[in-house]
Parts: C-alpha cells; sequence; structure tokens
C-alpha cells in the first residue's frame, strides 16, 4: 500500500522486490527494470513514510539447521 492505495501487480511476483516510483499523477512498479504495472493515484497525500517489509516465511515451513 503507498498512500492509503493497494497496487496490485499480480500473483506471478509474489515474494519478488519492486521499486515504486511516487508521480504527481500515478504509481509507477518497476521489476527488474520493467514497467509491469502503473496505477493511477487516487488521492493527492503525500508521502511521508517509507517501510518496506522483508519477505515472510510460511508458517507450514521448516528450516533445516545442519
Amino acid at each position: 500500500m503507498v498512500t492509503r492505495q493497494r497496487l496490485r501487480i499480480g500473483r506471478t511476483h509474489a515474494g519478488k522486490t519492486v521499486r515504486i516510483l511516487v508521480e504527481d499523477t500515478r504509481f509507477r512498479v518497476l521489476l527488474d527494470g520493467e514497467d509491469p504495472s502503473l496505477h493511477p493515484r487516487n488521492n493527492s497525500q503525500p508521502v511521508t513514510r517509507f517501510k518496506a517489509y522483508a519477505p515472510r516465511e510460511s508458517q507450514g515451513k521448516t528450516s533445516k539447521i545442519s
């Protein structure tokens, strides 16, 4: 979510790191130098917080430690 707006780019990109470019009228999603999606901005709120979360592991997976 960016400025309380959900940006969906599809399940094929799940778990990948993307870069969001915030422009005056739209959000541009960049993935590996490509532009898979472009989203219009629904509001003009400024981006005031920058948070990123590491990919989460599923609860059903166990890790092996040798």
